[in-house]
């Protein structure tokens, strides 16, 4: 299946590992040109020489997405290399664990800019380049918990329902000139963060990791977690052609693990 997105130009936030790591290869795989953006500067620049031997198109920015100034920086740096910006997929690590009285005013104040401050900013940036073209895809990625948020994960079951409220506000703007805005909400992925969150819970609960790691799989339908390369397969056809009457959703991508619908 062709999904035309050869020559297109995608800004991949939160991109040198897991989700964004995946989706980032995917666009490339057909033929999308990516800049990556990460913390991670030494593996930045190892992906950059791994990717350009492989002849793709891809340039990256070292950057954290809770600096106010890293959109428009890195937005400047897309359409300087390639002249237009075409896809952004918003990525970045997840709150911490903890319920209400756990978290003090910074705590959220410094969530908040990470992730979601990050995508109004970069949503912000990209949109006037892909209005004058008349063609663009905004996706976030967020959480199952922006539809059943749970009181252990309090922060971010907070900022993700903002980010599909955020998500559904702007598409129906963007809409008019070919610009869908979605977010893909994955539930349990084998990524580093998943593990870290496994780890974290499994000494608060005293239970051993691979215990938890059973009982947690066991807990989903399809009783197992997702790879990151389902998540980037399901961000593939929202951000093609194929899929460019799918717009304002949240979309859950979890194994049959949310009782909602």
């Amino acid at each position: 299946m062709d999904l035309f997105l050869k020559n297109k130009v995608a800004i991949i936030t939160g991109s040198s590992k897991g989700m964004g790591l995946a989706a980032a290869e995917a666009l490339l795989d057909e033929g999308a040109k990516v800049m990556m953006v990460a913390r991670n500067s030494e593996l930045l620049s190892q992906l950059e020489n791994k990717f350009l031997k492989l002849k793709k198109d891809i340039i990256v920015f070292p950057g954290d997405v809770g600096d106010v100034s890293l959109a428009e920086k890195v937005v400047k740096k897309t359409v300087k290399e390639w002249g237009r910006i075409d896809i952004l997929i918003n990525n970045a690590s997840g709150p911490p664990m903890g319920g209400f009285l756990e978290f003090d005013d910074s705590d959220w104040l410094f969530a908040i800019q990470i992730n979601l401050m990050s995508c109004i900013r970069f949503s912000r940036e990209v949109s006037p380049y892909m209005k004058k073209n008349k063609w663009g895809r905004i996706i976030s990625i967020t959480s199952t918990l922006a539809k059943e948020p749970t009181s252990s994960m309090v922060i971010s079951s907070t900022i993700r329902a903002g980010v599909s409220a955020f998500t559904k506000s702007i598409s129906s703007e963007l809409a008019p000139f070919n610009i869908s805005v979605n977010a893909v909400c994955p539930g349990g992925v084998l990524t580093d963060r998943l593990i870290e969150l496994l780890k974290v819970k499994s000494e608060k609960d005293n239970i051993s990791y691979k215990k938890l790691l059973e009982q947690s799989q066991l807990s989903i339908p399809a009783k197992r977690f997702a790879l990151p390369n389902e998540i980037a397969d399901v961000i593939l056809f929202l951000v093609s052609e194929r899929g460019s009457y799918i717009n304002g959703v949240s979309l859950v991508v979890d194994g049959g693990l949310v009782k909602s619908y």
